[in-house]
């Protein structure tokens, strides 16, 4: 009889077993319902940071033009409508450059949309532009 005693205290009871994995099935659903959150909350910094790449692209154009380019803005100013860029599909760009009043200087305002999930999203990206020319 006493061999029968410690022999019952050992393992875990058919109950204990069920339970125990009850609990660890309720914790691993709790967890991969976040899952998708997750991934799309990726998925848009990913689509920011191509937005980011997009901008960057225009600004450098803009900076690298000559000073008479970029004084007579209309070479660059697509602030009416979006246009597709070549590098990144899905990715929209317009370009707003405006006078600040001051010789040589231009705000410039670049605007890249995209499409995630059947809505737009909008990023707009400013800086301002010096052409600073001795003379």
């Amino acid at each position: 009889m006493i061999k029968n005693a410690a022999l019952k205290k050992n393992g875990f009871t058919l109950i204990e077993i069920l339970i125990a994995l009850m609990i660890l099935g309720i914790g691993l659903v709790s967890v991969l319902a976040y899952l998708p959150t997750a991934l799309d909350a990726s998925k848009k910094a990913a689509d920011i940071t191509i937005a980011a790449l997009v901008a960057q692209k225009y600004i450098e154009e803009i900076k690298s033009a000559s000073i008479n380019d970029i004084t007579f803005a209309d070479t660059f100013d697509t602030a009416e409508v979006f246009i597709n860029d070549s590098d990144f599909t899905g990715f929209y760009y317009r370009i707003d450059v405006s006078d600040t009043g001051a010789s040589g200087t231009k705000d410039v305002t670049v605007d890249v949309r995209w499409n995630f999930k059947g809505k737009y999203y909008i990023e707009s990206f400013n800086t301002m532009i010096v052409k600073y020319n001795p003379g």
